[in-house]
């Protein structure tokens, strides 16, 4: 079985001059591959180059075929300033500010102030207003009615009801000044609806009433 360059990962022909084994560790590689490494690609060998970054490569690695390679990060270089003829002096690298922490969003008053505590069951947490003076005492009397006055209605004069039945009988206004609106209706009707033809009759209605009728609607005697 041919052997595998650490440096570039590929098997080594046997061809004259493409072989060359490491002089501090004996790791074969490829010709080409240890002149452009500038040396054994193993870390920890003597040949190894000292500029550059090495490459570990164990047992292990040779038979799985996986390189584990350290990367050394090259160190921050000084930028150098002219001070005039003959003076250099250098300016020491700034180092690169750290990010900014996210800043949390400020919550509200209401999440971040104290809860109020529940009321007391059986009630609605607050208390009744303060009442103003005395209050009822048990068995005083209550306050007294109101009692409103109605005057009596006035009664209305028979002599009045007696002349609006004679003279406007027929169309029912002795009626209406009496208060029976529905019979002076019905004599106005009467009148109106037969062109007067039928008012005699309206008429003598109306004198038949002013002879019996003595009291109003009301039920008041007329004065």
């Amino acid at each position: 079985m041919s052997p595998i360059c650490p440096y570039c990962r590929t098997e080594i022909g046997d061809a004259e001059g493409e072989r060359k084994d490491c002089p501090g560790c004996g790791t074969p590689h490829h010709a080409d591959c240890f002149a452009e490494n500038g040396g054994c690609t193993v870390f920890g060998c003597t040949e190894a180059p000292t500029d550059e970054a090495k490459v570990t490569v164990t047992a292990t690695d040779m038979a799985g075929n996986t390189v584990t390679r350290q990367v050394t990060p090259p160190a921050p270089r000084a930028t150098p300033l002219s001070l005039g003829p003959g003076m250099t002096t250098f300016r020491a690298p700034v180092p690169l500010p750290a990010p900014a922490e996210p800043t949390p969003a400020p919550s509200s008053p209401a999440s971040t102030g104290p809860t109020p505590p529940p009321p007391p069951p059986g009630g609605t947490g607050i208390a009744p207003p303060p009442q103003l003076g005395p209050g009822p005492q048990a068995g005083a009397p209550g306050p007294a009615p109101l009692v409103y006055y109605v005057p009596p209605p006035q009664p209305k004069a028979r002599v009045i009801f007696v002349l609006l039945g004679i003279f406007l009988g027929a169309v029912g206004v002795h009626n209406f000044y009496a208060g029976y609106a529905k019979k002076g209706a019905i004599q106005l009707c009467i009148s109106l609806l037969t062109c007067f033809y039928g008012a005699p009759i309206s008429w003598i209605w109306a004198i038949i009433e002013i002879c019996v009728v003595n009291r109003d609607a009301d039920g008041t005697q007329f004065v």
